[in-house]
């Protein structure tokens, strides 16, 4: 039977009994709250976190990153269809499986990423706290990051990584030589970039052009801060909060991969970027032959041509002649009739794809059924969608349970 003493905010207030529960140092938070609004019809029928990325859901890939970080306790804070969230991590997480990792899953109705940390407040054990997201695929050298936070001994540590990406959509920050932060601004204004451009210290660095990627690491004594405020949340609120009161805010700013897959095109680039091992060391599901992923045996017929890289979830059947291109991504239990030509798509679970289709920049949902000689060029299939034979979708949005 397994013991856990939690340290809430009365304890952490109280030096003697803090010091006797004996924390321990890390731990980690990951919001899985989002509806994925943007990434519609994709998450019509399941959270955004549970959205498939070469076959793995991303939820997946963040609890690996933390738990390759060597991070023991992690909590997910829940929201939207957290109830099935929560029934998805039960029965894949295992104790088998995480071994001496302690995983939690908290279903809440938080206002923001500070309220969702507020909540979970009386179940942090540590001194630091990771905290990550569930819809993003990303590299972030966790460790070395957690690493540069204890050093810096700041009150936070933000995950930056320079973009090519416009100012006004991500943010400006002014950082020292020490990557201390003196101004954090989230998508400001062009009177706010004006103002941040006459820093005059010569040991500041005004960079318009760094991305706050969402992931950050606290001290647990930040708690209090968020307690007694209204903020609700991280980079719009809490941040401006701390510079403002002259707290020690540092930034991580490494080159690394990240991505958010906030929309059907950031969708798929991640899709194919996983694929191209830009990720590396985060990689498709399955085993890896030359650059072909494969979860089980693909049943195939004469004369199919499977180019690299792509990737395979189990029970698929290749018919005669078909051709499977670079950067797609094939779920399981796919049928795929002869002489058809996929590339650059995803096909996600229980699929039937009739013969003679051509499939191009595509999503193809779970449970939907593509009749003979269909033509897909940059279209969206919803789940439970049924194409009838010769269609031709270019550039077109099937919505759940959609028949044409």
């Amino acid at each position: 039977m397994k013991i856990r003493f939690i340290a809430t905010k009365k304890h952490i207030n109280n030096e003697k009994k803090f010091e006797r529960f004996n924390l321990r140092e890390w731990s980690a938070i990951i919001l899985a709250g989002g509806k994925g609004s943007r990434l519609m019809p994709l998450t019509s029928q399941i959270p955004k976190p549970l959205v498939k990325v070469t076959n793995k859901p991303m939820v997946d890939y963040s609890i690996a990153h933390l738990i390759y970080a060597d991070i023991k306790h992690i909590i997910l804070a829940l929201a939207h269809q957290g109830q099935q969230m929560k029934d998805y991590i039960e029965k894949t997480w295992t104790e088998e499986k995480l071994g001496d990792v302690e995983l939690e899953c908290e279903v809440q109705e938080s206002k923001g990423t500070a309220d969702a940390y507020r909540m979970l407040d009386d179940k942090i054990d540590s001194e630091n706290i990771v905290v990550s997201m569930a819809d993003i695929v990303t590299n972030l050298p966790v460790r070395e990051f957690m690493d540069f936070h204890s050093e810096k001994a700041g009150i936070a540590t933000i995950s930056m990584k320079k973009s090519d990406t416009h100012t006004s959509q991500y943010g400006v920050v002014l950082l020292d030589d020490n990557r201390k932060i003196y101004l954090f601004l989230e998508k400001p204004a062009p009177m706010e970039l004006y103002l941040s451009s006459m820093a005059q210290r010569a040991d500041l660095f005004l960079n318009t052009n760094i991305i706050n990627t969402g992931i950050y690491c606290l001290k647990n004594k930040i708690a209090d801060i968020i307690d007694n405020t209204n903020l609700i949340d991280f980079g719009g609120e809490v941040f401006p909060y701390l510079l403002e009161n002259e707290y020690d805010l540092y930034g991580f700013v490494k080159d690394y991969y990240w991505l958010d897959c906030g929309n059907t095109q950031t969708y798929k680039w991640a899709n194919w970027d996983l694929l191209r091992k830009y990720a590396w060391p985060i990689t498709p599901n399955g085993e890896e032959y030359d650059d072909i992923y494969v979860m089980g045996v693909i049943d195939s017929g004469q004369n199919t041509i499977i180019e690299k890289p792509t990737c395979f979830g189990e029970l698929v059947h290749l018919s005669n002649r078909v051709k499977i291109k670079e950067l797609t991504s094939i779920g399981n239990q796919v049928k795929i009739g002869e002489d058809t030509v996929i590339e650059k798509s995803i096909i996600w679970d229980n699929v039937n794809i009739g013969a003679g289709c051509i499939i191009a920049d595509s999503i193809v949902c779970n449970d939907c059924n593509i009749g003979d000689n269909v033509v897909l060029q940059n279209a969206i299939i919803a789940p439970n969608c049924q194409v009838s034979d010769d269609s031709q979708l270019r550039d077109k949005t099937l919505e759940l349970g959609t028949s044409i």
